[in-house]
């Protein structure tokens, strides 16, 4: 018997927004695996099909790309935004979820994958993870009031620069 030992990747924590977190192809480089979560840095393929993803989770640009064909998930879409790049408007929100017929959730992520935000099951708007201060600094309004999903952290105001930059970019 052959027993396969596990090196410790290099790379940032994948933090599903559902909980327990269902078996989900990660569709970008640079995450750490788990046992329910494989990277798949090459998209979608048919390796990571044989995974029987309950959910997946990408960068915006390739999962408005797979929203043209025909998919079935069970649990959620997580999409990956960056600072300086892209953001979820409220056109792509619609789109993902009617192509892949779950959830969509956003998660705002450094160049090193860190989290920086992350949306909760209220979809009202992203809780900050990391780094309040610099929201505030590059222009983000923040909401300070408890969510409706109970959580307290501060959220990025959708209409604030998010809104801003997405209208800039879309």
């Amino acid at each position: 018997m052959v027993v396969r030992i596990r090196r410790p990747s290099k790379g940032a924590p994948f933090i599903h927004p559902i909980d327990p977190a269902p078996r989900t192809a990660i569709l970008a480089r640079g995450f750490i695996e788990t046992p329910t979560a494989r990277v798949f840095p090459e998209g979608w393929s048919e390796r990571a099909r044989r995974f029987k993803p309950a959910s997946i989770a990408g960068p915006l640009q390739l999962l408005r790309r797979m929203a043209r064909d025909t998919w079935s998930f069970d649990q959620a879409v997580v999409v990956f935004t960056y600072t300086g790049g892209p953001v979820l408007t409220t056109l792509d929100r619609d789109s993902l979820w009617k192509a892949f017929g779950v959830p969509v959730f956003e998660q705002y992520l450094n160049s090193k994958n860190r989290l920086l935000a992350t949306e909760c099951d209220a979809h009202a708007g992203l809780h900050v993870v990391y780094g309040c201060a610099q929201f505030v600094k590059d222009g983000f309004a923040l909401e300070q009031d408890l969510c409706a999903c109970g959580n307290p952290a501060p959220r990025l105001i959708r209409g604030s620069r998010i809104e801003e930059l997405a209208g800039l970019l879309a």
